[in-house]
């Protein structure tokens, strides 16, 4: 009966996780520029007074600037405005004849750095050769090692909390549970901080030093790294004494507020619909965290118990175990679901590249789990010689698998999720109907070619085209040409070749594409006389 009462009060304390998710103010993650004004591009017959950048979400401006042909900053720029999901940059003086390059770097509600270039001209052609790619921050790879060390802490501190108040151990396995829980909690507050010092610097691009410079710190307090922080640190701190403590209020408050610190940050918790996302992932939270810090308790046990008593407590983990591993895959599918929006972002992404190979790194570490449960535990109950060893091997196997599974969930918050590129191409597609013509980045099999179409309106269409490699590094192809259809009319075989044009660009006149519809273009790049890239897409003829 207490089991049951005390697994009753597990469910509530999740679902009030949930319920609280539920009011926190909702926010679309991870920016993306939907418009800018100038157009990438464009030529313009005079200069502008005024330059504007409209993002999916509402944005923090850490710089925004237009630079000249020397790369000094134009225009005399005045401070910079925000409007909602808008920033503006008003200029003091016209912009004389010549071609300029728009910089920009923002911070989205996710925590997200959100930045790049591009260029535009005033009475005469554009300059292309001064348009740069631009350069990672150096605080991506400390901030994400940081980002393993958090996400590793409070799942050992959150699940170490679970497994006192949800499985009966023996006394000298709780003694093992707290001290687990109290190293990840005092971990956990060192890496909440470490993620404001390494996310601001992060944020504003800077270099050595940047840990120490009021700026970083300006920067981290202004986004959701200081909520987070703000939840984490205080839950942290009130984990350490909940596992000396021998009531169960402490722990629930303290799991809560661990849960909860993650919930106000990143994009796949602040993704929309944020209520769905946020409980999915406070559930995914729980279910990971129960799972994953059972792995050294349970080797301490191999070495300190007898077989039998292994064996049982072995058996009153996995039939608890079992519902939190159906959590975990459930709450996972939803919020993969909610990133992807389609089978097709899982094939055809960097993200879904890499949730690939953590998905690959779950249905190994169930694989094991079903081994040791159902090989090694029956075998640890007849007392068979050397069941414990053979156990220890494999829960140590198991664990290793499982910080691999961290690694690859921090690795995700690396890269755009494809629900964001779609709103992104979704706002380049209606830019592009605004203004006229086509331009877009299409994507696949490892090599993304930019086509850009003149004036995608029914008649003569000319059709540039520059391969890039996953690198994101321009390609020099040796050939390259588009083959187009109107399936909707019977329309084709139509085939084009490519003219070069230097350094990187093809040029491609199709005169065919008189109807109005949703023409089915294939680009073809030849590496060399053997090597071929086809990258498909549609383009909308009016």
């Amino acid at each position: 009966m207490k089991a049951k009462k005390t697994e009753r009060t597990a469910g509530a304390a999740l679902i009030a996780a949930a319920l609280f998710c539920a009011v926190l103010p909702c926010a679309q993650a991870h920016a993306v520029l939907m418009q800018a004004t100038p157009a990438a591009d464009k030529q313009l017959d005079k200069s502008p007074v005024e330059l504007a950048l409209q993002f999916s979400e509402n944005v923090g401006p850490v710089y925004f600037k237009v630079l000249d042909n020397t790369g000094r900053e134009a225009g005399a720029p005045r401070p910079i405005r925000t409007d909602g999901n808008s920033i503006f940059l008003p200029l003091g003086t016209r912009l004389a004849t010549g071609t300029y390059v728009v910089s920009y770097r923002v911070i989205s509600a996710d925590t997200h750095p959100v930045g790049g270039s591009y260029a535009f001209s005033i009475g005469e052609p554009l300059a292309r050769a001064i348009v740069t790619e631009s350069a990672a921050s150096s605080w991506v790879i400390p901030s994400v090692l940081n980002r393993v060390i958090l996400y590793t802490a409070v799942l050992l501190s959150a699940g170490s909390a679970l497994l006192l108040l949800l499985v009966p151990w023996p006394a000298t396995l709780q003694a093992s549970v707290r001290r687990q829980g109290r190293v990840a909690a005092m971990a956990a507050a060192f890496a909440f901080v470490g993620a404001l010092a390494f996310g601001g610097a992060d944020i504003v691009d800077a270099g050595k030093g940047a840990l120490f410079a009021a700026a970083t710190w300006h920067a981290a307090l202004a986004s959701t790294f200081a909520t987070s922080a703000l939840i984490g640190i205080p839950g942290a701190a009130l984990a350490l004494w909940a596992f000396s403590q021998t009531k169960a209020w402490p722990l629930w408050s303290a799991l809560l507020l661990l849960l909860v610190s993650f919930l106000v940050t990143g994009h796949a918790a602040t993704a929309a619909p944020v209520w769905f996302a946020a409980a999915n992932i406070g559930l995914h939270l729980a279910g990971a965290g129960f799972w994953f810090a059972a792995f050294w308790p349970m080797i301490g046990a191999t070495k300190t118990m007898p077989q039998e008593a292994v064996g049982r407590v072995m058996g009153q983990f996995s039939t608890r175990a079992l519902w939190f591993v159906l959590l975990v895959l459930a709450s996972g599918v939803a919020v993969s679901w909610i990133q992807l929006r389609s089978i097709a972002g899982l094939f055809s992404t960097d993200y879904g590249y890499r949730l690939i190979v953590k998905i690959a790194l779950v249905l190994l570490v169930l694989a094991m789990a079903a081994f040791n449960k159902f090989k090694l535990t029956p075998a640890l109950d007849r007392d068979t010689t050397g069941a414990a060893a053979r156990m220890a091997r494999s829960i140590r196997f198991e664990s290793a698998v499982m910080l691999l599974i961290v690694v690859a969930a921090a690795s995700l918050t690396l890269v755009t999720p494809p629900r964001a590129l779609a709103r992104q191409s979704a706002g380049s597609v209606a830019q592009q109907a605004a203004t006229g013509g086509y331009k877009q980045t299409w994507t696949q099999g490892g090599y993304s070619v930019e086509i850009e179409v003149t004036p995608a309106k029914a008649g003569d269409n000319m059709i540039m085209l520059r391969f890039k490699n996953a690198a994101g590094a321009y390609v020099p192809m040796k050939s390259a040409s588009v083959d187009a259809a109107l399936p909707i009319a019977s329309i084709d075989g139509i085939n084009k070749e490519g003219q070069f044009m230097a350094p990187d660009m093809f040029h491609v006149m199709i005169s065919e594409m008189v109807i109005a519809g949703e023409w089915k273009l294939t680009v073809n790049g030849f590496i060399d006389d053997f090597d071929k890239v086809a990258i498909e897409g549609t383009v909308p003829i009016k």
